[in-house]
């Protein structure tokens, strides 16, 4: 791993905001999907987490990783709650990429930092259990009628 020509991009407020964004788009268009779809997708999203940084700049650790990830995907199949494991598996995974390694968007230098902010709003959303944000809407409709 060499680190002595890594420049690390500068992070933003308006950065970090449109992360979030990104985290509630998502979960929107997977709350379109019904389960056990939703689950099923989210676990290959999770193992395929795991391979977009093949060829960033940690050598072997990226392959560890990504075997690593895609055990975390097999166990998502049954539970959720490791998906959102995966998910925090990825933050740190970006964290280490954006201070040592190459951003996950070649063009975009602070896609890892992007990327370590939008995946924890994602886990923290499995961690609940993946509720499709429009049953969310139906349920405040049918209270206030």
């Amino acid at each position: 791993m060499n680190t002595h020509s890594h420049t690390v991009a500068e992070f933003t407020f308006l950065n970090a905001l449109s992360a979030i964004a990104i985290a509630f788009a998502f979960i929107t268009i997977m709350s379109l999907l019904k389960e056990p779809t939703r689950q099923k997708v989210n676990a290959l999203i999770i193992a395929g987490a795991g391979a977009v940084y093949w060829s960033g700049g940690l050598g072997l650790w990226e392959f560890l990783f990504g075997a690593l990830m895609i055990f975390v995907a097999y166990k998502g199949l049954k539970h959720k709650y490791f998906i959102g494991i995966g998910w925090l598996l990825h933050t740190v995974w970006d964290i280490l990429h954006h201070l040592y390694g190459n951003p996950i968007v070649y063009l975009a230098p602070t896609s890892s930092a992007g990327c370590a902010v939008c995946d924890p709003v994602i886990a923290i959303w499995f961690f609940m259990g993946a509720p499709s944000v429009f049953d969310f809407f139906k349920k405040r409709k049918l209270m206030t009628s």
